[in-house]
């Protein structure tokens, strides 16, 4: 098989994966929390968007396009901290990061800043394109999250129930930047920075005022289980 085969396959495997992220995420996000329905699209989504990550990837630089394997990388990186954060409700007790986690977010953290200065550096030097605000914008949102969870990480005293915030920062962030990508492809008739960029600006004060209603119902006096449904890993 020919590399053009193997590509035009993965491109196709690419779509599909997308597609199916982008049906089953919201479906993940309004069934009870921890039930096994939350659960079932939960780890389509995952799995589908870890096919779509790793192709983008491929694709990315196999084309190249640098673009598509770093934004890829960025989505990857958000959805597999919400995963991870799972598997990490009892920092507050003392539980350590595993080396995955670590790995994780130090190469994240070098992917982001690359981000961050491919974009600033024409800006500061007033050259910029469309990308440039857009490489800024992706950076920004990946050294931010990478810094919070490494603090967490080093000071793991803080609220036991940071690992929902976690989940849900990881999964709607990697979330947004699917439908980031997918307006980018599809959306050709917006201005490059527009259709890159409104998911982000739509989707992030969203997920923000979800958390702050979350944190509102726990400062309330909510038990967790009436909340979510959860296991304890």
């Amino acid at each position: 098989m020919e590399e053009a085969d193997i590509l035009a396959i993965a491109m196709k495997v690419h779509g599909f994966c997308g597609a199916v992220a982008l049906l089953v995420a919201p479906i993940a996000m309004v069934v009870h929390k921890g039930s096994d329905a939350h659960r079932l699209w939960g780890k389509v989504f995952f799995y589908a968007m870890v096919v779509v990550c790793l192709t983008a990837i491929y694709v990315g630089f196999t084309k190249p396009n640098y673009v598509m394997a770093l934004v890829a990388f960025f989505s990857f990186h958000m959805i597999a901290s919400g995963y991870r954060a799972l598997y990490l409700k009892k920092l507050h007790e003392g539980l350590r990061p595993a080396r995955m986690d670590v790995l994780l977010h130090g190469t994240a953290l070098v992917v982001n800043m690359g981000l961050l200065i491919w974009g600033l550096g024409p800006i500061l030097l007033k050259t910029p394109t469309p990308f440039s605000y857009i490489f800024t914008v992706f950076g920004i949102i990946g050294v931010f999250n990478v810094f919070r969870v490494l603090r967490r990480f080093l000071n793991p005293r803080v609220d036991r129930r940071q690992w929902v915030f976690d989940h849900m920062t990881g999964f709607i962030g990697g979330y947004i930047a699917t439908v980031s990508a997918f307006s980018a492809v599809n959306l050709e008739f917006l201005p490059t920075i527009v259709r890159w960029l409104w998911p982000t600006v739509i989707g992030v004060p969203l997920l923000l005022l979800w958390g702050r209603s979350y944190r509102r119902k726990f400062d309330a006096g909510a038990r967790m289980k009436k909340i979510a449904d959860v296991r304890i890993r």
